[in-house]
C-alpha cells in the first residue's frame, strides 16, 4: 500500500523517542538471549552431560540447542504477529517479554546432570525451544511500532541502530564470556560460574519489561479499518493481495540468512577447528567484527534512506555474492599458506561484515513492504520463517562436502545467499517515502521517495 508521501510530522515525539528506544532494545535483549548459549555453554557441557558420552555427541548436542532456538522463532513469529496486529504491539511486546525472561532465569537455575541425569540436556533443550518461540514473537510487536512512529526522514537511521543492537549483544557476550572465564575455572565455573551471564540476562528483560510498560500502545481501531474483511492479520498476509510482497521480502531475507549464518555461526568454529587459529585471536577477531559490523549497520540504514533502500540492497547483494565470498576464499588459502593471523583476520572482519551490515536497511524495508493491519504479522513472519533453510547450514555443509573440500563448502552458501539476495532486491520496489500509518492503497510502494 502505497501512495504520495503527504506533508507529515517530522518531529520526534516524546511517544516516538519512547517506542524508538523501546525497539533498539529489543533487538538488543533478543539477540543477546539468543546467543548467549552457543557462546557460554560449550565450555561447560560436561555439566550437563555423562562423563562417558563421546566427544561428537557433545558437539552435536551445542548445535542441537543453539538450532532449536533457530527454529522455535519461526513458530513465535507468526503467532505473537498476528496477535500483535489484533491485541496491539505494546501488549504483545510485554508478553514475549516476560516470557523469555522467565525461560532465561530458568535456564540460570537448571540443574545439571549429577542431579537430573539426562533430563537436565533435555530440559536445556526445550527451554531453548521455548524461549525462541517466545523471541520470535518479539520482533513482531516493537519493531514495526518503532519505524511507524519514527519521522519518516529518520527512518534509515532508526533501522539502522536497531538493528546494531544485535551485534551490540554478542559482544557483549563475548566480554562477559572473556571474563568469567577468566575468573573462574574448574568446579567454580561448572557449577555456578557459569550461571552469571544468564542472569545478567534475566535482568536485561525485567530492565526491557519495566520500559515497555510505559510505551503508548498502537491505535487499534485504525489498524482493523486498514484490513480487507474480518479475516486474522496472519489469514490476510497470504490472501492474494499481499502474498507477492511475502513472497518477494522471503526470498531477500533468506539470501540474507544463508551469508549471515554461514560467517556468523560456522566460520569461528572453522578458523579455530580446522584452520587451527589461535583461539583467544579468534574471539578477539569476533568482538572487532561485531563492532564493525555496529557501524555497517548504522551506514547501510543512514545510506538506504539517502539514495533509496531498493538501490542500497542491490549494492549489497553484489557485495556480498563478490566481496564475501572470495574474502571467505582467501581466508581459507592465508591460512593454509601459514600466514600470520593479521591477514587472516582481516579478511575475516570483510566476510563478517559484508552479509550482516544489510539488516540495517532491511529492517526498515520489511516494515515498509506491508500494509499497516498486516504489518507485524509480515514483519515477524518473514523475518522468522526465513531463518528456517539457513538455520540448516550443517546439512547442506554436509551435503557439499563430497564434491568440495570442507573448508571451501561454505562459499557455495554465501553465494547462493548473495544470488537469492540480488534476486529478492530486484523485484522488489522502492519504499523510501512509504506511508506506514494510514490507508494508502497498495502496501510498499512510494510514488515519490522522500529525499
Amino acid at each position: 500500500m502505497s501512495t504520495t508521501e503527504p506533508m507529515t510530522d517530522e518531529r520526534l515525539t516524546p511517544e516516538a523517542r519512547r517506542s524508538i528506544v523501546g525497539g533498539i532494545l529489543s533487538l538488543f535483549v533478543d539477540s543477546f538471549d539468543i546467543y548467549l548459549p552457543a557462546l557460554v555453554l560449550p565450555a561447560v557441557m560436561d555439566y550437563f552431560e555423562p562423563p562417558s558420552m563421546p566427544a561428537t555427541t557433545k558437539v552435536t548436542l551445542v548445535t542441537v540447542i543453539f538450532v532449536v532456538t533457530l527454529l522455535g522463532r519461526p513458530i513465535g513469529g507468526p503467532i505473537f504477529g498476528n496477535l500483535a496486529d489484533r491485541i496491539g504491539r505494546r501488549r504483545v511486546t510485554l508478553i514475549t517479554g516476560v516470557g523469555f525472561t522467565i525461560v532465561t532465569l530458568l535456564i540460570g537455575l537448571m540443574p545439571g546432570y549429577a542431579t537430573w541425569g539426562y533430563g537436565s540436556i533435555v530440559g536445556l533443550i526445550l527451554l531453548r525451544l521455548i524461549g525462541g518461540i517466545f523471541l520470535g514473537g518479539g520482533y513482531a510487536g516493537p519493531v514495526p511500532l518503532a519505524i511507524e512512529r519514527s519521522p519518516a526522514s529518520r527512518r534509515g537511521l532508526v533501522g539502522g541502530v536497531m538493528a546494531a543492537g544485535a551485534p551490540a549483544a554478542i559482544t557483549l557476550i563475548s566480554i562477559i564470556q572473556l571474563v568469567v572465564l577468566e575468573r573462574f575455572s574448574g568446579p567454580d565455573l561448572q557449577s555456578w560460574g557459569w550461571r552469571i551471564p544468564f542472569f545478567f540476562g534475566f535482568l536485561l528483560g525485567i530492565a526491557y519489561v519495566a520500559y515497555y510498560s510505559r510505551v503508548k500502545e498502537v491505535d487499534l481501531e485504525a489498524l482493523k479499518k486498514s484490513r480487507t474483511g474480518n479475516r486474522a492479520p496472519i489469514f490476510e498476509l497470504f490472501s492474494r493481495r499481499n502474498i507477492r510482497g511475502f513472497g518477494q521480502v522471503f526470498l531477500l531475507m533468506t539470501g540474507m540468512w544463508f551469508a549471515a549464518q554461514i560467517v556468523l555461526s560456522f566460520m569461528p568454529g572453522l578458523l579455530v577447528g580446522v584452520l587451527h587459529q589461535n583461539p583467544s585471536n579468534v574471539s578477539t577477531l569476533e568482538i572487532i567484527a561485531n563492532v564493525l559490523t555496529i557501524l555497517g549497520m548504522i551506514g547501510a540504514g543512514v545510506w538506504g534512506q539517502r539514495i533509496g533502500r531498493r538501490k542500497l540492497l542491490l549494492g549489497c547483494a553484489v557485495a556480498i555474492t563478490v566481496g564475501a565470498s572470495l574474502a571467505y576464499v582467501l581466508l581459507v588459502l592465508l591460512a593454509r599458506s601459514g600466514a600470520g593471523f593479521l591477514p587472516i583476520g582481516i579478511v575475516a572482519v570483510v566476510a563478517f561484515v559484508l552479509p550482516n551490515a544489510p539488516l540495517g536497511c532491511l529492517v526498515v524495508y520489511l516494515n515498509e513492504r506491508f500494509g499497516a493491519g498486516v504489518r507485524s504479522s509480515g514483519y515477524g513472519t518473514v523475518y522468522t520463517l526465513s531463518l528456517i533453510l539457513p538455520a540448516l547450514y550443517s546439512v547442506w555443509i554436509t551435503v557439499l562436502q563430497a564434491v568440495l573440500p570442507y573448508e571451501y563448502t561454505a562459499v557455495v552458501l554465501i553465494v547462493i545467499g548473495g544470488v537469492l539476495f540480488f534476486v529478492g532486491a530486484w523485484i522488489g520496489p522502492e519504499t523510501r517515502g512509504t506511508v506506514l500509518l494510514g490507508t494508502p492503497a497498495e502496501p510498499g510502494r512510494a510514488a515519490q521517495p522522500t529525499e
